[in-house]
């Protein structure tokens, strides 16, 4: 299916939890003019400390960079966990190039975690990651033995609830939108999928590829947020 953009965020190569073989899955169903990687595509994090890498994550990186080879635009937005890219920020490597943050088509799209107040705390954001793959771990054992209740999204929802006070994390990706002159913004990071309008301007979040399988496109003059929260 032939669209002008394709947005993913958050797919997390490299550790458990990631359902590479669903991202590949859309990635072969669209052929967009641009690609956007909207951070986090890599888990820098996560391999430090344990090297998980399966055949199917090595085909999406094929696959991305089949893209490139075929003419589709490719814009990599640096996240906090892939941040060992950001030494190449505003590089270009032929297709594919590097950025903080880019304007497209009247919208600012950014990861995110610049403007999230807990991962400026570099340590304790390791530490999150660390407990949160094993949630995702436990969880993934509950749900073999009958469980429906997400323990990792529990956790996760928990969290966030309780660093509210630190900063609103999407009224500052929306301020930064503002600030820019965009109407629209699309970040992801937090893991939630969303669509919506704050303070006037457009917030969409590709949401991520551990628990909610979504993204977004752009086609026919509009974004669609795109949902598919079957896990495998």
């Amino acid at each position: 299916m032939r669209i002008e953009a394709l947005f993913i965020s958050d797919v997390h190569l490299g550790t458990r939890g990631s359902n590479s073989q669903q991202v590949l899955d859309v990635l072969k169903k669209y052929q967009p003019d641009t690609l956007f990687l909207v951070g986090d595509i890599i888990d820098g994090w996560m391999l430090k400390r344990k090297f998980r890498w399966s055949q199917t994550q090595t085909n999406v990186i094929r696959k991305i960079l089949s893209y490139s080879k075929n003419g589709t635009k490719i814009i990599y937005l640096v996240g906090n966990h892939d941040e060992f890219l950001r030494q190449y920020l505003d590089m270009s490597f032929g297709n594919i190039e590097i950025h903080d943050e880019y304007i497209w088509n009247n919208t600012y799209i950014t990861h995110g975690d610049l403007y999230d107040g807990v991962v400026k705390l570099k340590w304790l954001g390791v530490l999150g990651s660390i407990g949160y793959d094993l949630a995702i771990a436990i969880d993934r054992r509950l749900k073999k033995w009958g469980y429906k209740r997400s323990l990792s999204k529990f956790l996760k929802d928990k969290v966030k609830e309780a660093v509210k006070f630190i900063v609103s994390f999407e009224e500052e990706i929306v301020r930064q939108g503002i600030k820019h002159n965009c109407s629209t913004v699309i970040c992801g990071h937090i893991h939630k999928a969303e669509d919506k309008d704050i303070n006037g301007v457009r917030y969409l979040n590709c949401g991520d590829w551990i628990e909610n399988n979504s993204y977004i496109i752009y086609t026919d003059g509009d974004y669609q947020v795109i949902k598919d929260n079957i896990l495998p």
